[in-house]
């Protein structure tokens, strides 16, 4: 068995203006822009975000530029001395690009320049090595970094409440929207929301306790059954109708090859859903730090409120598939 040697300074970084210098990839996206305002918000933090030419002029980043982010013009595909470049200084590195992403030379270049701490793109639900390749890249990246030597910090965050709320009967179904349930629904898995995870996860990089290890930011356990049921308070619609995909089906989804968006989200199904992976019974046998017993001054979000702002915001997932892929939707048994 390899085995893996530190030397951590356990100190709360600060630079000379006394607020931690925090560099984040990807703070367009959901969670990495959830992050962005949660530190920006805390006014205890100076907030660096890379930001590329073609995202220059997105919304999000004049509203992260307005509340104090200092923008870096750049790509993580660029080479690691050019990456250090941008790092000097660096108390904190998050990085929250999609897990495809060669994440490889930015903390090489983190190492060069000697960041404090490092996050890498995790931020997804508990699991073990061999159920989601997805999981497993975030793994390699975790042993890249300790290879590295560098002083890290490992974030999950269960599933999104968002994600366990069933799209209305006016909604196309596609597999981001999907009408219908799969395993359990019974099951109850760790889940949080974007507000918490950016708050917790201001307090977790500047805690020493946390320094090496493993954290599960969330926000409870809820099962399928709850969450639709609140749901159909708030819409006032019966998702009764919509229903329940196969064992099998989604294990053939795992194990197909002409569709990789459907691939990915099996392999999730299989784990949240039908083996029941994502659970705090499992964080703890991992020996993951518990970010509540951590933080237990942060409230807990209202699930109805969210669940009224989920569909108030008609928000759904939108990420770049082919829209022939996000209609290759599982088939269901009535």
């Amino acid at each position: 068995m390899r085995t893996y040697q530190f030397n951590y300074q356990f100190q709360t970084y600060t630079n000379m203006a006394g607020k931690t210098h925090v560099f984040i990839v990807g703070a367009t996206g959901y969670t990495g822009g959830a992050i962005a305002k949660a530190l920006l918000q805390a006014r205890t933090f100076r907030l660096s975000i890379l930001i590329r030419e073609s995202s220059i002029n997105k919304p999000v980043i004049k509203e992260l530029t307005e509340a104090g982010a200092e923008v870096v013009r750049g790509d993580i595909s660029e080479s690691p001395e050019k990456l250090e470049s941008y790092l000097k200084g660096v108390d904190v590195l998050i990085s929250t690009v999609p897990v495809m992403v060669d994440q490889k030379a930015l903390f090489l270049a983190a190492k060069q320049a000697g960041v404090g701490r490092v996050v890498p793109s995790d931020f997804g639900p508990i699991a073990p090595k061999g159920v989601m390749n997805m999981h497993d890249i975030k793994l390699g990246i975790r042993d890249y970094i300790k290879e590295l030597g560098l002083p890290h910090t490992f974030i999950e965050v269960g599933w999104w409440l968002s994600g366990m709320l069933p799209p209305l009967h006016s909604a196309a179904n596609t597999l981001l929207t999907q009408k219908y349930y799969i395993g359990n629904r019974d099951q109850k898995l760790v889940y949080s929301t974007l507000s918490t995870i950016g708050k917790m996860v201001a307090r977790i990089v500047i805690d020493p306790q946390t320094l090496g290890q493993t954290v599960v930011v969330y926000d409870g356990e809820i099962s399928i059954n709850e969450t639709w049921k609140v749901a159909e308070k708030v819409t006032g619609e019966d998702f009764s109708d919509y229903p329940k995909v196969s064992d099998e089906e989604i294990e053939r989804g795992c194990q197909q090859t002409g569709n990789w968006a459907k691939k990915i989200l099996a392999e999730y199904y299989r784990s949240l859903f039908i083996r029941g992976d994502n659970t705090l019974a499992n964080a703890e046998a991992f020996g993951h730090l518990d970010a509540r017993k951590l933080y237990d001054d942060i409230a807990y979000p209202n699930v109805e409120e969210e669940v009224r702002n989920h569909y108030a915001l008609g928000f759904a997932l939108e990420y770049s598939v082919p829209e022939e892929l996000l209609l290759d939707v599982f088939k269901t048994i009535v």
